[in-house]
């Protein structure tokens, strides 16, 4: 089955990338297993996403197009338009890449989505909210888009599009979970499972006999780009590192436990910024399957938590009161009935309470936000390799 795919000549995919921030580390790692094939095209300059260096996170044999304007976006589209191309589009849609779609809706290519990813805080908290609420929490600094009138500017302009049909409905849409937002005129829908699924399946068999870790999930956000981007409040890194570090030291004590870092992969860090805590990359799956207790601000990596039912620590800070990413965070621990603690706040003498898990609410999230039932127990790869052969034999 994937001998097929190989053997297809080199523009098998394209795919769109915007925003580096957005992948997850197991994307990350699927990218980097793509050599012979598979050209990625750097939206990043068209979308205002600033110093983002694909290459760095690449092997060196795959062919990154980068510094496109709209115009050479569409050239490149016109081009290829007579070969047979599956686009995997990373890129969702909103104010930001409403150009990108509207340019995919003129030249329209074969296109594919994966619908995964989605959040509580986007997914059943967001989805449930009237259309007035949604504008009281832009008038807040709830949503994580850049300032308050850009961001009813671009839910109308958005609204407009979509009524309009004047945006790319891609080919085929990957759901996973229940909460997959799919547009009404969707052609196809094929329902999979969060790619985080594949890698727990692989890690099932791990010899869990040694689980006293605590695994920390990091979502860099001293040096994430996004921040900035989108009107997000920056956190003084100084502050922000001490104060985990300062609660990471009570956590160990008072549980009797070491906390590993798995570091974002985009970050830059040092052993220094954590104490000389061990700090590992683009192995969450692995640690979290071994690990007694999970901390985390808000991620999609807490799937492994909710996957192997361990106890996850939802953090904040002082910084946050009031903005997105406390939102956020709290939506999260809402919604598995976790704990929820600000560190800049807790004392040395305070007791640091764990929640314990509730195993339908884990289910609930599963179903929600990570699988979808239909493919429950299968593995993501088989079904979109299927998929894409089927495509290529037409």
């Amino acid at each position: 089955m994937v001998k097929s795919i190989k053997n297809n000549e080199s523009n098998l995919f394209n795919l769109l990338l915007y925003d580096l921030y957005g992948l997850t580390e197991d994307e990350w790692s699927a990218i980097k297993k793509y050599k012979e094939t598979k050209p990625l095209t750097d939206l990043s300059d068209i979308s205002n996403h600033q110093d983002i260096n694909i290459k760095s996170y690449c092997d060196n044999n795959i062919t990154v197009h980068k510094n496109f304007s709209y115009k050479n976006f569409e050239k490149m589209l016109r081009k290829n338009k007579k070969i047979k191309i599956i686009y995997v589009v990373v890129v969702s849609f909103h104010r930001q890449t409403s150009k990108i779609y509207t340019i995919l809706k003129k030249i329209n290519p074969y296109t594919v989505f994966f619908n995964w990813g989605e959040t509580p805080e986007g997914g059943i908290s967001y989805k449930k909210k009237s259309f007035i609420e949604k504008i009281s929490m832009i008038k807040n600094n709830q949503l994580p888009f850049k300032g308050s009138l850009l961001n009813l500017f671009g839910l109308l302009y958005c609204k407009y599009l979509k009524v309009f049909d004047k945006i790319k409905i891609h080919d085929i849409y990957f759901n996973a979970g229940n909460y997959a937002n799919v547009p009404p005129k969707a052609k196809k829908i094929i329902n999979i499972n969060l790619c985080d699924y594949d890698q727990f399946i692989s890690n099932k068999n791990i010899d869990k006999s040694s689980e006293n870790s605590t695994v920390f999930i990091d979502s860099n956000l001293v040096s994430n780009s996004d921040i900035k981007l989108n009107g997000l409040k920056q956190i003084n890194k100084e502050r922000y590192l001490s104060s985990l570090n300062r609660f990471f030291d009570m956590f160990e004590k008072k549980y009797n436990t070491n906390i590993i870092i798995s570091a974002h992969p985009t970050s830059e860090y040092n052993t220094d910024q954590f104490n000389g805590r061990k700090i590992y990359r683009l192995k969450t799956a692995e640690l979290i399957s071994n690990a007694k207790y999970v901390l985390s601000h808000h991620s999609t990596a807490v799937s492994y938590a909710v996957l192997n039912y361990k106890p996850i620590i939802f953090l904040t800070i002082n910084d946050w009161e009031g903005e997105y990413e406390d939102y956020a965070i709290k939506e999260f621990s809402k919604s598995l009935k976790s704990s929820f603690i600000n560190i800049d706040n807790i004392k040395s003498n305070d007791d640091i309470e764990i929640n314990c898990v509730v195993k339908n609410i884990y289910d609930q999230y599963k179903y929600n936000f990570v699988v979808s039932k239909e493919s429950e127990g299968l593995q993501s790869s088989k079904i979109i390799l299927n998929e894409f052969n089927a495509f290529y034999a037409r």
